[in-house]
């Protein structure tokens, strides 16, 4: 099978799976830490999708997504219970068998050994439901987890780069750093720059077409305003950000369309956080 693991990567996809985020049992926080960390590695995320536990509906999601994306993370559906069906979903999706995988099963009988002595479970043996997070596609390749139980994978394909994480936002975030930024930094290039400002305008729909004639006079710069709730601020915040291989030149190109708005609104901005720019 061919594979886009040795690519360069630019663009992103997540898909969030689970009844309870959909039911509203759960609020999805994994979606916004998954595109912040992203954007300031470099990637850009070009669609989120949420699915429930369902084989058919995890596959769809995948296609879609693949559509847009070089790689793609999935959260949540690695655990023992019959809901959890991510892994075999990725795998039929592709046409692959899940296996029981000796990296991964020694991931999870060394959590389960480590949980036991720590008096959170009841035994540390590797009974069927923990084995059932060891099935993983054939040829995927399992990602530590030091938080919970459950490894995550990823699996590299023709039409993208799948990472599959856990639901548990302290196991996603652990895996995402210990194992999925590692493999980014080799793959993603160029850089990435953005400032934040705010200009003293109440009413988005008078400053809107300065922000299209600045976007016309600077090209490549991406201006997104941000509108409070209408009687509750005086101010209109704004994100200016670019991508590009030098960051010299992308950090001039966002003042220059920082400075462009303030000639066309004849208003001075003031920056308020603090700007993101990555190798």
């Amino acid at each position: 099978m061919m594979n886009r693991g040795d690519s360069v990567v630019g663009s992103a996809g997540i898909l969030i799976i689970g009844n309870e985020i959909l039911d509203g049992m759960i609020l999805d926080t994994n979606s916004n830490w998954l595109e912040l960390r992203l954007a300031s590695i470099g990637l850009r995320v070009s669609r989120l999708a949420a699915v429930r536990d369902n084989l058919d509906e995890i596959a769809a999601g995948i296609h879609f997504l693949a559509e847009t994306s070089d790689v793609i993370f999935t959260s949540g559906g690695l655990g023992p219970t019959h809901d959890d069906m991510t892994l075999e979903a990725v795998a039929r999706t592709f046409g692959l068998p899940l296996v029981e995988d000796p990296h991964a099963a020694a991931i999870v009988k060394r959590q389960y050994q480590e949980l036991y002595k720590r008096g959170i479970v009841d035994t540390p043996d590797y009974i069927d439901s923990r084995r059932k997070m060891a099935m993983i596609p054939e040829g995927a390749v399992p990602l530590d987890n030091r938080v919970g139980g459950a490894p995550g994978i990823r699996l590299e394909t023709d039409a993208a780069v799948i990472f599959c994480l856990p639901g548990v936002p302290s196991e996603l975030k652990f895996i995402f750093e210990d194992s999925v930024v590692p493999w980014l930094e080799e793959r993603v290039t160029g850089r990435y720059y953005e400032e934040v400002v705010e200009f003293p305008v109440r009413d988005e729909t008078v400053f809107a077409p300065f922000i299209t004639k600045a976007m016309r006079k600077n090209p490549g710069v991406y201006i997104k305003s941000m509108p409070r709730r209408y009687g509750t601020s005086d101010v209109l915040r704004v994100w200016v950000s670019a991508r590009g291989e030098s960051l010299d030149e992308i950090r001039d190109r966002v003042r220059s369309a920082i400075s462009t708005l303030a000639e066309l609104s004849g208003v001075e901005p003031r920056p308020v956080a603090d700007t993101r720019e990555i190798e």
